[in-house]
């Protein structure tokens, strides 16, 4: 989107350009993880192993886990 559709001096949106920028550094991101090499598997499985633990740690201080879930595909967070 331009201002001014028939201007010599055609801008471009803020917003436009914003999003040029922001898929750009999507982009360079996910090149970045992909060619780390690393482990996502075993990254993943030792982040829920130390989650687990922590709710155990919780339960023995407070009685009780506090559990999390999604509601009809709703993340929940809203409101």
């Amino acid at each position: 989107m331009y201002d001014e559709v028939n201007s010599l001096n055609q801008v471009q949106h803020p917003l436009e350009y914003l999003t040029e920028i922001e898929k750009a550094a999507a982009l360079d991101q996910e090149l970045l993880l992909r060619d780390a090499g690393t482990p996502w598997g075993d990254l993943l499985a030792a982040y829920v192993d130390t989650l687990n633990e922590l709710a155990v740690r919780g339960m023995e201080e407070t009685g009780y886990v506090a559990t999390y879930g999604l509601d009809e595909g709703h993340a929940g967070g809203c409101g």
